[in-house]
Formats: C-alpha cells, sequence, structure tokens
C-alpha cells in the first residue's frame, strides 16, 4: 500500500517532466532504496541507507565530484574526531572554510566550478549544527552518525537544501512506526508534488498581465503576487526532500506550515521556513537572549531578533556565495531584509506589550484573521517584488509601469 502511491508519483514526475531529468533519477532510487530498505532487518537498515547515498553521489553527480564531496567530507570528521581542545578544532575547520572561500571566490578554479556549490549544499548550514551540538551537546562522535546525516542522498540533486538538525535527525531515526512514518513522507512527497506543478503554472502566468493589455495597477499587483508565488517551488522541494527522508524512518518534522496564511509578519516567519526558524533560534536567538537577559526580558527579546535579522540577511549572502560564486549583497536585499527586520521587532514588542489574548468565537474574530491574513499577504507581495528586482531604480520603474526593465 506503500509501494502503490510512489509508483504513482512516479509516473507523474515523468508525465509532466517534474524538475530536472536528474530528479526523476534521485526518485528512482530513493522508492527502489525504501523497497529494499523496508524488508531488510533493523541492524543493516542505516548502514544499507549510508552505503546507497554514498553510491547515489557517483550517479547524481561525475566521480571527481563524488569523491571530492565525500573525501572532503571524511577529512572534516578526521578534524573533529581528534582528541585536542575544541577550540582547535573549530579553528582548524574556520581555516579549511576560508581557504575554501578563497578559491572558490579568487582562483575560480574551473574544473571544480560545480564541485563547490555541493560542497557548500552539504555543508555550510549542517556543519554548523554539527559542531554548536559537538561542543554544547556532547554528542558522541561516530561515523555511521556523522555520514548519516551530512550525506543525505536527496542533497546531490537539491543544493537548496532545508537545515536539517542533528539532534532531531538522530533522534527521530526509527521514533515511531515505520508505516506511520512512510506514509507522512508520501504525503509530504506528493504535497509538494503539488506545489511543484502551482508553481509551473505561475511561473507561465507571471508574465500575462502587462501594460498596455491591462492597467498599470492590476499589472503591478498580479506579478508581485505572482512573484512572492514563487516560493512555491522551495515550499515543494522542502515537502519532497523531508518526505524522501521519512521513507527510510528519519522522523522529519514539517518543513512548511500554510505560510500563504500566516496573520502576520512574525507568524510567517513561524511558517515559512521551520527548519531555518529552529536553526536561528537554536544558534542565535537563545544564546543571545540568555546572555543578555539581566537587561530585562523585553530588550533581551527585541536585540535577539535583531541578531537573528541579521545573522539571517548575511547567511544569505553566504548561501548565494557558494551557490554562484559571489556574495549577494545589493540595494535591494539590504532594504528587504531592513524592513522585514523592522516589522519583526514590532511584532516582538507587541508581541510582549499586549500578551495573546483567549480569541472569542463569532463572525468578528473570523473577520478579523481574514483581514490580518489579507494585509500580511499584501505587504509580503510588494516586499517581495522589491526583493526580486535587480536595483532599486529598476524596482521603482516595475511600480510605474508595471513592466520590468
Amino acid at each position: 500500500m506503500l509501494a502503490i502511491p510512489l509508483a504513482l508519483l512516479l509516473y507523474v514526475f515523468k508525465l509532466y517532466k517534474l524538475e530536472q531529468p536528474a530528479f526523476f533519477t534521485l526518485a528512482c532510487m530513493v522508492f527502489a532504496g525504501f523497497a529494499i530498505s523496508y524488508w531488510l532487518p533493523f541492524r543493516y537498515k542505516e548502514t544499507f541507507v549510508i552505503l546507497l547515498s554514498l553510491a547515489g553521489a557517483f550517479v547524481l553527480l561525475s566521480p571527481l565530484f563524488a569523491g571530492l564531496v565525500i573525501a572532503a567530507g571524511l577529512g572534516f570528521f578526521a578534524i573533529i574526531r581528534t582528541n585536542i581542545a575544541f577550540r582547535w578544532r573549530a579553528l582548524a575547520m574556520l581555516a579549511i572554510l576560508v581557504a575554501c572561500m578563497y578559491i572558490r571566490g579568487k582562483l575560480g578554479y574551473a574544473p571544480l566550478e560545480g564541485f563547490w556549490p555541493v560542497l557548500g549544499a552539504i555543508f555550510m548550514y549542517r556543519m554548523i549544527v554539527y559542531m554548536y551540538d559537538v561542543k554544547y551537546n556532547k554528542i558522541p562522535l561516530r561515523i555511521k552518525d556523522y555520514l548519516s546525516y551530512f550525506f543525505l542522498l536527496p542533497n546531490y540533486y537539491f543544493l537548496l537544501f532545508p537545515v536539517v538538525d542533528y539532534q532531531t535527525f538522530r533522534k527521530g531515526y526509527f521514533k515511531r512506526d515505520i508505516h506511520t512514518v512512510a506514509q507522512q513522507g508520501v504525503w509530504w512527497i506528493f504535497r509538494g508534488t503539488t506545489h511543484l506543478l502551482l508553481y509551473r503554472v505561475v511561473y507561465q502566468w507571471q508574465g500575462s498581465f502587462s501594460p498596455p493589455a491591462y492597467p498599470v495597477a492590476v499589472s503591478v499587483i498580479t506579478k508581485s503576487v505572482f512573484a512572492y508565488m514563487l516560493y512555491l517551488r522551495v515550499s515543494g522541494q522542502f515537502h519532497i526532500i523531508a518526505g524522501m527522508l521519512c521513507l527510510f524512518g528519519y522522523d522529519m518534522p514539517e518543513t512548511n506550515r500554510k505560510y500563504f496564511l500566516a496573520r502576520g509578519i512574525n507568524d510567517l516567519w513561524r511558517r515559512i521556513n521551520i527548519y531555518w526558524k529552529d536553526f536561528m533560534v537554536k544558534i542565535v536567538y537563545f544564546p543571545a537572549y540568555f546572555k543578555l537577559r539581566k537587561l530585562g526580558t523585553p530588550k533581551a527579546e527585541l536585540l535577539s531578533t535583531l541578531l537573528v535579522i541579521v545573522v539571517t540577511w548575511l547567511l544569505h549572502a553566504y548561501q548565494f556565495f557558494w551557490l554562484k560564486g559571489q556574495f549577494h549583497l545589493t540595494v535591494t536585499d539590504g532594504l528587504f531584509w531592513a524592513i522585514l527586520g523592522f516589522f519583526m521587532l514590532v511584532n516582538v514588542w507587541f508581541e510582549y506589550k499586549y500578551k495573546k489574548r483567549p480569541q472569542v468565537p463569532g463572525w468578528q474574530t473570523r473577520l478579523k484573521y481574514g483581514l490580518q491574513v489579507l494585509a500580511t499577504f499584501s505587504f509580503m507581495a510588494m516586499l517581495w517584488s522589491l526583493w526580486s528586482a535587480n536595483s532599486l531604480s529598476d524596482w521603482i520603474v516595475f511600480l510605474r509601469t508595471g513592466s520590468e526593465p
């Protein structure tokens, strides 16, 4: 009963040519691997998944890139596994990071151009989480746990990858019955597929409402809405990734939750990329908050939130560097995070000042909720159009004419 919907999903992938051709190869490997893993004795299941993932690197990547990524990962583990003080291990990893960034950004060695995005996609964020847990949570440094966490089969194709938390990943392994977890995975893959198909429709329609066929106001509104809805591709991919991990017994939490129905900026932050929100809370917000709480709760919350916004902005630029080879620090990018951050801080203040009161059932409450959703969606659509523009002047031209320069 689990194999039937997976076979139907494969048919949909093939029929609609979902994503790039390598995605269908990935899906075949994951679904076939699930069918084999299901029947294996429990003590062999994770070893099989690790071997499948390592072998999958040579299928989805070139042999050179696959070998380099695996060798780099093993080298990183060898450094982390040494018995020297943690600060020296962290400095060694930092030195390697700086050297890799220098080679990636300055030397531009052409034969390795396709290698750096894969290396960054696997290690740029999850290594931060792993090193944090090594220092503060004293996790056991076992090669099997390390390989299963970093060398995730979908990551070779999906370079934009959710920030999977190490402890959540390890603690969720066969935490519940495999049928329940795998069925959840099937459902999330299906949900992600609908997002990607809807994204295709939005992508095709976004240029259809241009002047002079439509008024400028209509063109600006529709194009802004469609620009915001293009995030469906990210949420669709993230759902498929989490669903594929669930098939192998990793009970992953939801990646996105009805983010178009958010009723405020902070509510949107909690819904649109849940893994990123948890990553920022763990690595930035809580450490900052506990150091600043002597200033008082409101100041600690505001300053910690401000730090989260700044770090998020910089880490997005850092991610863009690994994927594209240059830091994405533009005026429109800075304005986007500044405006979004300002309203997040305002929301934090209001949430502290006016504690949540129990909702009174009735049409007034439903109307208020609907207006809040509409206002949040409208605000984000306009802000997203700013973020999508190549420059501030291009965005102003778009607002005046309804056409992209």
